[in-house]
């Protein structure tokens, strides 16, 4: 007997539980976690907080990436709402990863007011994804060459940059070939969202301390690896996946693993502040689009 969409929904949340609480676990196993404490409470608070407000700043321009795929599709937004929107839709991702989430949220509310048709919202949404991984990869392959670790052909990774751009390209064609429109835009905005990310990884290594230092590559290419892995809907909302990866690839390249993690970590707990104020547009939806109409 075939389970109900409740039923799945439900057990895709239990698993996604169980694989976090796991990973979770073996990180505290494995750990000195009086250690990344100690590290986390004498963080330096200065670099903590520029940390917090340049990440604040990255989620900004990545509202008008997305932006640029509404009008590649003929939806124009004014840029206020838009971020209101994508701020709602961060609280949404962030604090409900088991439900609809906040891409699906935009969808459906964008649709019920704009009447603009659902695959074509779904593609905008998707292709915004897609490009923040598909320039994530490309600064993983450019930091291959720096980080402390013997790779077949290290040197000559970059070289696959280009391909990937291409696939990037090519999914914008044959999904839905308007959003191609927004190609060139849409790479530049991510450029620049993953190089104000780095911005403020940095800040949170400097306020680490100084033994980071002769390793911060190392350590921006493991953020990136954990971005992908916490993108994999396998665990609650990313929560274990990216520590796990901190953790094993600091023991790979042979920096702090206790600093590995507490970057992990400070760089969560600055998602949940900079999410949180979405919760205001969640009880004041319509506050979103109330402009006026000579903005849009």
């Amino acid at each position: 007997m075939a389970l109900s969409k409740k039923a799945v929904t439900v057990l895709k949340l239990i698993l996604k539980i169980v694989f976090s609480a796991a990973a979770i676990y073996y990180i505290v196993s494995k750990l000195d976690l009086k250690e990344v404490g100690h590290l986390i409470s004498t963080a330096n608070l200065w670099y903590v907080f520029w940390a917090l407000l340049i990440y604040g700043l990255s989620q900004i321009i990545s509202s008008f990436r997305l932006n640029e795929l509404f009008n590649a599709i003929q939806l124009k937004l004014p840029h206020i709402a838009n971020i209101k929107l994508y701020w709602l839709g961060m609280f949404y991702n962030f604090f409900l990863p088991g439900g609809v989430g906040g891409d699906g949220y935009k969808v459906f509310y964008l649709h019920k007011k704009f009447k603009t048709p659902v695959k074509q919202l779904l593609g905008a949404v998707l292709a915004d994804r897609v490009s923040g991984l598909s320039i994530i990869l490309v600064y993983i392959l450019g930091l291959v060459y720096f980080i402390n670790y013997d790779l077949p052909y290290q040197g000559w990774f970059f070289l696959f940059i280009p391909f990937v751009s291409l696939g990037f390209y090519l999914f914008l064609r044959i999904f839905n070939k308007k959003l191609t429109k927004a190609f060139v835009a849409v790479t530049l905005w991510s450029l620049l969202v993953q190089g104000v990310q780095m911005l403020a990884v940095l800040c949170l290594l400097k306020a680490l301390g100084g033994q980071t230092k002769g390793h911060w590559d190392d350590y921006m290419f493991l953020f990136f690896l954990s971005t992908i892995a916490s993108a994999i809907p396998i665990t609650l909302g990313g929560i274990g996946a990216r520590e796990v990866t901190f953790f094993k690839g600091a023991l790979l390249l042979g920096v702090n693993q206790e600093i590995a993690v507490a970057v992990s970590v400070l760089f969560y707990l600055n998602s949940l502040l900079v999410s949180t104020p979405g919760l205001y547009y969640v009880f004041r939806v319509k506050k979103v689009f109330a402009i006026s109409e000579e903005e849009s």
